[in-house]
Formats: structure tokens, sequence, C-alpha cells
């Protein structure tokens, strides 16, 4: 994909358009907290991320469940041990695709534990092959790439999470320039393709997180995909 390319000089057309102040590098992820990052990717999933609201909200309800349970930060065999039930009284009865979001953690904690070379911590998702991370992450139904690239991120990775929002503003770009629709993997390669073009802000994911910004108040609600 080169700059000549019609539907990335249509993004990057954009993304110019983004205040330089949104390409901050934002306050977000828990870097030293692999537990607080499992939690989070899974329960954004089709849910209002930031409330205003005492107790409501992921961000919210994730914070207190940190305070409640300090024992379980950047420990995932201490997330497993303490299972779905405690998760879920503080961060609700949330569904994946297939069933809940608490055992659906509890689940990926689980499988990440048990790779060859055991993920228990933020270090070990870090120095670990994202590819393995990935596989044992997707390997709990209703659970997919775009939230795993997510956990990643969370955890510092540099990525693109190709949800409703990143998907929709690119999907805006193009048709703006009369050009066709994409899907999340074309989107999230655009996107990659134009912050690869002309970068702004310190890394990919300042670059994701800015056209999120800029999405969100268009007035577009989150739907993360899994």
């Amino acid at each position: 994909m080169t700059a000549r390319d019609p539907k990335l000089s249509a993004l990057l057309a954009e993304i110019a358009r983004i205040d330089d102040d949104k390409f901050e590098k934002p306050d977000y992820g828990w870097p030293d907290d692999v537990s607080a990052a499992l939690i989070d990717a899974v329960f954004s999933i089709r849910a209002t991320y930031n409330s205003d609201v005492p107790g409501k909200g992921v961000l919210n309800r994730l914070r207190a469940f940190r305070t409640e349970h300090p024992d379980t930060r950047n420990d995932l065999r201490a997330l497993v041990e303490l299972g779905p039930d405690a998760i879920t009284r503080t961060m609700g009865h949330g569904k994946t695709a297939r069933g809940g979001k608490s055992e659906a953690v509890i689940a990926a904690a689980r499988a990440l534990v048990d790779l060859p070379s055991p993920v228990v911590t933020a270090d070990d998702v870090r120095d670990a092959n994202s590819i393995d991370v990935a596989r044992a992450y997707t390997s709990v139904y209703g659970l997919g790439k775009v939230t795993c690239e997510y956990f990643l991120m969370l955890l510092g990775k540099p990525g693109v999470k190709a949800d409703r929002m990143i998907v929709g503003f690119v999907n805006a770009a193009l048709e703006a320039a009369d050009l066709g629709q994409v899907g999340r993997d074309d989107a999230r390669a655009l996107v990659v393709a134009a912050y690869e073009a002309e970068p702004r802000g310190d890394s990919l994911s300042v670059y994701d997180h800015a056209i999120w910004l800029q999405k969100r108040e268009l007035g577009v609600v989150e739907d993360s995909a899994g």
C-alpha cells in the first residue's frame, strides 16, 4: 500500500483534521498490572467504558476491583485462584458471544498461565511471543483478535484496536471520498499504513487513540469487537 492508494489518501486527509492535542500520550493502560489489562480487554466488549456515574462503566468498576483485590495485581495465577464470582460482583454480569465475561477472563488467564513458558505478569506478556499470547487468548470462545490486540496495547505494546470506533472513522473518510467501505482487517491495515506514511504522536497506539477520541466527539458510542 502506497501514499498514492486512494483509500490511504482519503484516510490521511481526514486524520489531518484531528487537532494536535489529541496525539498527546494518553493516560490509559495497565503497564504493570496484567490482571487489570485482561479484565479491561474482555469487559470492554460491547460496553460503556467511561462513565461520570460512580460504579458505572468498565473503568470505574475496574478501579474498584483493583482496590478490593490487590493480591491479583500483576499476577494471573492469583486471578485464576480468585475465580469468576468475585470478578462478577464488581464488574457485573457482562456477556461475550457465548457466556459470561468473568468466566472468559478466568479461562483466558488460565490459558496464558498454562503456556509452555507461563505468562503470569505484565513483563511475561511483553517478553512472550505475541503469537503464543494470541493463541491462548483466542482459545476462549467469544474472545477474538481485536481485543487481544487491545490487551497487548494496555500493557504497552503498540497496536490498533480495530473496534467500531476505528472502523467507523475509516469508513467515514472513505465515504466522504466516494470510496467503498472496508472491514476490520482492512481498516486496521489502513490505519497502520497511515501512521507509517505520516506519523503523529509517539506511537501507533497514541495514533489509534487520537482517532478514537475524534470519533467519540462525533457522538458515536463505542461497541468493541471480540
